[in-house]
């Protein structure tokens, strides 16, 4: 009976799923960049994420428990365009020298110079990005990521080549599809104005003729005559709402929203979901009057 026992149980065990300790490893910056990953890689792959959930991928400083599992990885698929991981290309110089380091902003036409400028990004202060960061947030740049992300997936794990090109083109639908559903959505927009705490949706206004303001002033909380400013503005364009990503403080938002008589609506461009965030703010864009 004992000899029963343990034989079904070697034989449950052996039965188990693979186990994540047992995955090859490849790391991405946001984890955005993970649902892509995912869409494309199944559950064959084990996705390790820098910046975790409420923090800034801006100014992010890498845990020393974190270079652990970069110095496992076979691949660390970039953003591209943010700060933190130019810094720390040399610090992983000496500890994972086998590691592929790809920038998945590669091919996209990033926004710079004066439209960052107005949008709020810091050109004096190294620890802001030259050129705005928030590609995943648009349906066309996501196509060039999801590109970039197939290409350095079937090159590092050629042996599930075959899985990753299947997936790869049902994903390219999936945003395809979202991409319609946006256009429809905003089409009978006639106010197509954003007020917007941090600006996070400049390739998104780009794509659908959108017109992004932004209340940080130079990376900063917006000073009281930068506030007038916004006020005289939201008056003028009939802009009655204000946008903000779920880990900022919302009190000069809301200062702003008494202002101008509107209201302050909460956007989670860093969540895990991809096509479910851009519905989301795709809807609460619609909804403006």
């Amino acid at each position: 009976m004992k000899n029963y026992l343990y034989f079904l149980f070697v034989v449950l065990i052996a039965c188990q799923p693979k186990q994540k300790a047992d995955q090859e490893l490849v790391t991405v910056s946001i984890l955005p960049q993970k649902y892509f990953v995912d869409q494309i890689a199944g559950d064959l792959l084990q996705v390790n994420v820098l910046v975790p959930p409420g923090s800034s991928p801006h100014n992010y400083s890498i845990l020393p428990s974190q270079m652990k599992d970069m110095a496992k990885s076979k691949v660390w698929l970039q953003i591209g365009l943010l700060t933190f991981e130019d810094a720390l290309k040399d610090k992983l110089a000496n500890i994972n020298k086998e590691l592929s380091i790809v920038n998945c902003s590669a091919g996209i036409d990033p926004i710079a110079g004066s439209e960052c400028e107005e949008e709020g990004h810091d050109h004096e202060h190294a620890h802001h990005e030259a050129y705005d960061p928030h590609i995943w947030l648009a349906p066309a740049e996501s196509k060039i990521i999801a590109q970039n992300t197939f290409n350095a997936l079937k090159a590092g794990f050629p042996q599930h080549a075959a899985v990753f090109e299947a997936n790869y083109g049902q994903f390219i639908a999936k945003i395809n599809s979202v991409s319609t559903l946006i256009e429809q959505k905003l089409a009978s927009l006639t106010n197509r104005n954003i007020l917007i705490f941090h600006p996070t949706l400049g390739y998104y206004a780009r794509q659908y003729g959108l017109q992004q303001t932004a209340l940080e002033l130079d990376g900063k909380e917006p000073s009281p005559k930068h506030m007038k400013g916004i006020v005289d503005l939201a008056r003028e364009r009939n802009i009655r709402v204000i946008f903000i990503q779920k880990e900022f403080d919302v009190e000069n938002a809301q200062q702003l929203a008494r202002e101008i008589g509107g209201e302050v609506m909460i956007i989670d461009p860093l969540d895990y979901d991809w096509e479910k965030q851009l519905q989301d703010i795709t809807d609460k864009i619609a909804a403006q009057k």
